[in-house]
């Protein structure tokens, strides 16, 4: 696999580039603008020293009067004051008067750019003379007629405007060391913020984590759907797109108003008030689910909430599966205890050779047994609700307490199979609850009766336990709320929730130390019916 450098080696050397870029362009843009101005100042020193000593009177006096000395000496006085090269003074044939050089003088001046000035012109040029390339600037000298009697040539050597130039840098080149150093200390520190604010991942890395994390959640068998501070939905996983659909819901959610989408969400009431809710049921366009909803935490900052959900259909053959599961378990354990402690009566009565009453033990036990059974076997058709019914009687004798199942007519079997498992879960539910309540009771009595009529299934459950008050009776069917402690409190919540489902109608009537009675009607189609 080819070798990468990290990202705070890339960002480190990006950063420096990126620094020493900017400040390269900057040095040669105010380098070339400190060049242009010192040479255009240059220019006008030369230009205005040229034009003093021509103004000056001492000039064309000494030009037509020939007092040479005293011009050599004013124009060496005014090259020292103004620092120029030279400044020379030449007759209108060309000829030098003064120049720093006195070998120099009277002799023609070079460089061929003299002319103009000659001729009357006011010119600046660059030439090669006697003392180098140079600067000059050139003015006409007249006398007091107005006559031209020779010209002035002030100049600056290019060596010179160049020292000058160098030496006003000087500090800019310091500034860009200091610019430079402290560019790169920037660029460590902004590669190893970002790399800590990524903590300390590298891009391909978090592209890898990017794709794990996002076949994780399209995979899973829950829809997740997950909403920023402001209650817009930011995803949707697979699932929760496909339940949707299921939903009737065909817009595309993400940046959608949660509540426009899934008018009875709570995500918005979670984000206020940091309060999760969990093991919630709804019912969207005829679709039941089971949400969980929790707030979005980062650094102690609400900044969102996620729901997960899922077809409550398939929660509750989950349900059911591990509910069956558990009920033949129990009742199987309950024969089994049962059996052993007859077995030891019969062991107890072999033991004392008491044979008739051994005869009339076992003929009791195989009368009583033959009548439960065969009487729940020949009267419930269906033999699913026939074998919970009897693993139930089993485990409430095991746990001392009676149940008594009465049946004044044949139930049929139901032409839906759900409405079978609806019936366990509602029967279930009501005698552990009934069993519950006389569990501390002297007497433990449960009593059970159905009848079928008119497509119409009656049932009722009774018990001698201590009673519901009115306010109980106003509450027990909401979720999580119990007289038995935490963590209680679902059981008649799901039993009302099936009975919703049946269409079917539950009256409770129960007073104080008198016991409660469970009353239910029920829609039911039996098979034969539906055939016939």
């Amino acid at each position: 696999m080819k070798k990468t450098l990290k990202l705070q080696t890339r960002l480190t050397i990006f950063v420096c580039i990126v620094v020493l870029i900017a400040l390269f362009i900057t040095f040669f843009t105010i380098g070339a603008q400190t060049s242009r101005s010192i040479r255009e100042q240059e220019k006008s020193t030369a230009l205005q020293t040229a034009e003093m000593v021509a103004d000056a009177p001492i000039v064309p006096d000494s030009l037509e009067n020939g007092k040479d000395q005293e011009l050599r000496e004013y124009t060496s006085q005014v090259q020292k004051i103004t620092s120029t090269e030279f400044v020379v003074v030449m007759d209108m044939n060309g000829i030098r008067k003064t120049h720093p050089n006195p070998d120099k003088i009277g002799k023609r001046f070079t460089g061929g750019d003299e002319t103009k000035a000659l001729k009357g012109h006011v010119h600046i040029s660059t030439a090669s003379g006697t003392l180098g390339k140079s600067m000059r600037a050139f003015v006409p000298v007249y006398n007091k007629d107005g006559k031209q009697v020779g010209a002035v040539a002030v100049g600056i050597t290019i060596n010179e405007i160049d020292e000058i130039i160098s030496h006003s840098l000087r500090p800019l080149y310091f500034i860009i060391c200091v610019s430079i150093f402290v560019g790169v200390i920037g660029a460590v520190i902004v590669a190893r913020t970002v790399k800590n604010i990524m903590y300390g991942l590298e891009p391909y890395e978090i592209a890898t984590l990017l794709q794990e994390r996002s076949a994780m959640l399209e995979s899973t068998k829950e829809g997740i759907l997950a909403v920023d501070e402001s209650g817009k939905i930011k995803l949707a996983n697979a699932e929760a797109k496909r339940l949707f659909i299921k939903m009737g819901i065909l817009v595309n959610p993400i940046d959608q108003d949660v509540n426009a989408v899934l008018p009875k969400s709570r995500l918005k009431q979670v984000i206020e008030t940091k309060k999760p809710l969990q093991d919630r049921d709804i019912r969207i366009n005829g679709l039941e689910l089971v949400f969980n909803e929790v707030p979005i935490q980062l650094k102690g900052q609400t900044v969102g909430a996620i729901a997960t959900f899922r077809d409550k259909t398939e929660v509750k053959h989950l349900a059911e599966q591990l509910s069956g599961v558990k009920m033949y378990a129990n009742a199987l354990r309950a024969q089994s205890h049962e059996f052993m402690n007859k077995l030891h009566v019969i062991l107890g009565l072999v033991q004392l050779k008491e044979y008739d009453d051994l005869g009339d033990y076992i003929k009791d036990i195989a009368i009583q047994q033959k009548s439960e059974t065969s009487e729940i076997i020949n009267d419930v058709k269906s033999s699913v609700l026939a074998g919970f019914l009897l693993g139930k009687q089993s485990y409430i004798r095991e746990q001392g307490a009676d149940l008594d199942i009465q049946c004044d007519n044949v139930i049929p079997n139901a032409a839906d199979p759900s409405v079978v498992h609806e019936l366990i879960t509602i029967i279930g539910n009501l005698l552990n609850n009934a069993l519950d309540a006389v569990s501390n009771r002297p007497k433990k009595q449960i009593s059970m009766s159905m009848r079928y009529h008119e497509k119409q299934l009656h049932i009722e459950i009774s018990d001698t336990g201590s009673g519901l008050s009115a306010e109980d009776q106003t509450k027990i069917f909401e979720q999580g709320y119990s007289t038995k402690g935490k963590n209680r409190g679902f059981g008649l919540y799901f039993t009302q929730q099936s009975m919703e489902n049946l269409k079917g109608q539950m009256i409770v009537t129960s007073e104080k130390n008198e016991g409660t009675t469970f009353s239910l009607r029920i829609p039911y189609e039996s098979k034969e019916e539906q055939h016939d």
